[in-house]
């Protein structure tokens, strides 16, 4: 693999914030520069995390673990306990949920019940971010107790706990580079990374950089979007901790198309596009509607044009583990070939008629079509959830019944309990948001 994803890899969690992160925005600050190509630094407020040491001995043997962010330091001791048994006043034990982000349903109900801590067994060990609010939010919810990762411990045993880890407040920087001063469209990605982060981002990052290289090339007008802190996260830990540093690059310039790259390297990669697209995007690859993992969630939520290349499906295996080390140099090939495709189609203007909702009209199309069409946290109990791109009103209307919980990502709750009534709430919200 090329010089961008050797580097990248070579840090093991690059983390915003981190002086890691610094050395390797200034490597890439002076491997992007170039005579036809300005840069823009664009700061964003973050907590700097780091893992530090984290260690379960029992009966005198101690075994190394990795501290699941963002917990804080802490040393527990206590009997280990099967998470779903009394766990109050002891240390609950679990195996990592088939879906890694169920973790943390696990940790609030632990909590809940008394538990000191968590320990999540699995091979392979996985850094995964838990919090404490079920749903995904920008208000704060820090983790309620420590939790870690190990591949195994034997339950029953007294055991203690050691979770040492370092944060604070700091700064990190989104690095932006573009050849022209006119509204253009950006090819993105992130390069911060829990563990090696092969796939998850640095081949991701290597295509874009060469994307972008080779569309400078050619004369073609385009940004690149290099993002810090999509793993996370705000100094409030808030539950919607990912893509926080893109959240912040884009609320203030926003790209006419934004192509972010994302996960890839092993797999089929895919396009997650709002529906829009997907008529322009037909015949370049497989295409589906958005997920909420990737740094287009912000414009998804707007209703704006983007499209992220992902090969997120098929490395589930390796996600935010130690395994994740090794990519297939064509497959990262393809991606940057597929992104510069991309970038180069005029996306569509959305058209959603609000009137066929009970709404009157607004002029800006992406308003009205991010009224209609947008993310939802739903929940048959609370021990998991699923986050749904759809069209809100046809959602609400035909299966609110079926959810004990509905809210809007990143944004209030429409029902618990009651939500046959959650259609009725939305429409007073989206009256109210219009005013």
């Amino acid at each position: 693999m090329a010089e961008v994803f050797k580097k990248c890899t070579s840090y093991g969690d690059l983390v915003a914030g981190s002086p890691h992160e610094q050395e390797f925005l200034q490597w890439l600050l002076a491997f992007l520069d170039t005579p036809t190509v300005w840069f823009h630094l664009s700061p964003v407020e973050v907590l700097y995390w780091e893992d530090a040491g984290t260690r379960i001995e029992v009966d005198g043997t101690a075994l190394s673990g990795l501290a699941m962010p963002y917990s804080r330091s802490a040393a527990v001791e206590g009997r280990l306990v099967p998470a779903e048994e009394d766990v109050e006043g002891n240390i609950a034990v679990a195996e990592f949920p088939p879906d890694v982000d169920d973790a943390k349903y696990i940790v609030i109900d632990a909590a809940r019940r008394g538990a000191a801590a968590v320990v999540f067994t699995g091979r392979p060990p996985r850094r995964v971010v838990v919090t404490g609010e079920p749903g995904f939010k920008l208000d704060a919810a820090p983790p309620l107790i420590p939790v870690a990762s190990f591949e195994e411990v034997e339950v029953g045993r007294r055991a203690r706990l050691e979770v040492e880890t370092r944060s604070r407040v700091t700064y990190s920087y989104s690095l932006v580079a573009f050849n022209s001063f006119d509204n253009t469209p950006m090819i993105s990605a992130h390069w911060d990374h829990w563990l090696v982060g092969a796939t998850d981002n640095c081949a991701g990052v290597e295509a874009a950089v060469l994307a972008f290289s080779e569309l400078v090339a050619d004369d073609v007008p385009v940004a690149l979007g290099l993002f810090t802190a999509e793993e996370g996260v705000a100094p409030h830990i808030p539950s919607f901790y990912w893509a926080w540093g893109s959240l912040n690059y884009l609320k203030r310039w926003r790209p006419t198309f934004l192509v972010n790259i994302d996960v890839i390297g092993v797999g089929t990669p895919r396009m997650y596009a709002v529906p829009y697209l997907h008529e322009t995007l037909k015949g370049l690859g497989p295409v589906g509607d958005p997920e909420a993992y990737f740094d287009s969630v912000h414009y998804e939520r707007w209703g704006l044009p983007s499209v992220t290349i992902s090969s997120l499906k098929d490395t589930w295996g390796l996600y935010h583990s130690p395994l994740d080390v090794q990519v297939d140099a064509a497959n990262v090939l393809y991606v940057a070939e597929l992104a510069k495709r991309v970038a180069r189609l005029k996306p569509p203007t959305p058209a959603a008629r609000l009137e066929d909702y009970g709404l009157p009209p607004v002029d800006d199309p992406y308003v009205a079509w991010s009224l209609v069409y947008n993310y939802l946290v739903v929940f048959k109990d609370f021990r998991h959830s699923d986050i749904v791109y759809t069209n809100v009103y046809k959602f609400l209307k035909e299966r609110g019944r079926e959810y004990r919980r509905i809210d809007l990502l990143g944004g209030p709750t429409l029902c618990v309990e009651k939500c046959d009534e959650a259609l009725e709430a939305y429409r007073e919200l989206t009256l109210l948001v219009r005013v």
